[in-house]
């Protein structure tokens, strides 16, 4: 497949720009405290975290640094996933957690071989993605231009088949992969303790994917 890569720059460019001016809340900001506890026996002593958004992941954890296209916080440098400016084996633990929805397939894996690059050999990569989300049922229209997209940019949608097959593809090992209402969890902790009774009303839908895979 031929890359036109002034558009694919263009576009970051425009991705930049939006979550630049984006003065909401970051996944991230809500999920990090319970991500840590998930990852927890994964974490080892060099951390990266791509698409650090806000930094609300890597403030929490000791020698971890962070990269965005737009940063937004003192431990996030600002840098591109599929060029990024670390030597290779540097890490020991890299998250990628709510990111992988947001890349063009040519994008995510530039950006796996990349993780790859900078993972040491048996690193692992941490992600978390939304569960079957559709798409279309979040896109909007721009009152002005009447362009339509996705409210927060998602350009791709995941089940366990399709991020296994990606992830390995580029040399990962699935060491666990579980769906999980991550936003509710994270919300309410008590939910976990009566999670059969909110199963059964429907409020303890699984809304993400919880991946952990080893580098090589």
């Amino acid at each position: 497949m031929n890359i036109n890569f002034e558009e694919r720059d263009e576009t970051k460019n425009s991705v930049a720009e939006f979550w630049s001016e984006y003065d909401g809340d970051f996944a991230g900001d809500i999920l990090a405290p319970e991500i840590i506890k998930l990852s927890k026996k994964y974490i080892g002593e060099f951390v990266l975290d791509v698409g650090a958004g806000s930094g609300a992941l890597v403030s929490r954890i000791p020698n971890a640094i962070g990269i965005d296209l737009a940063p937004k916080g003192p431990k996030v440098i600002k840098g591109d996933i599929s060029k990024m400016p670390f030597e290779n084996k540097k890490f020991d633990t890299v998250f990628a957690t709510e990111v992988i929805e947001h890349l063009s397939n040519d994008i995510l894996d530039n950006g796996l071989k990349e993780i790859a690059r900078v993972l040491k050999p048996g690193g692992i990569l941490i992600a978390t993605i939304p569960y079957r989300e559709d798409i279309k049922q979040n896109m909007v229209v721009c009152p002005k231009c009447g362009e339509k997209f996705h409210r927060v940019g998602h350009i791709q949608s995941f089940d366990e088949t399709k991020i296994k097959n990606i992830l390995e593809k580029r040399g990962f090992k699935i060491i666990k992969i579980q769906a999980l209402p991550l936003g509710s969890m994270a919300r309410h902790p008590f939910l976990k303790y009566s999670k059969w009774f909110f199963q059964r009303i429907g409020y303890f839908n699984p809304t993400n994917m919880f991946v952990v895979c080893r580098n090589g």
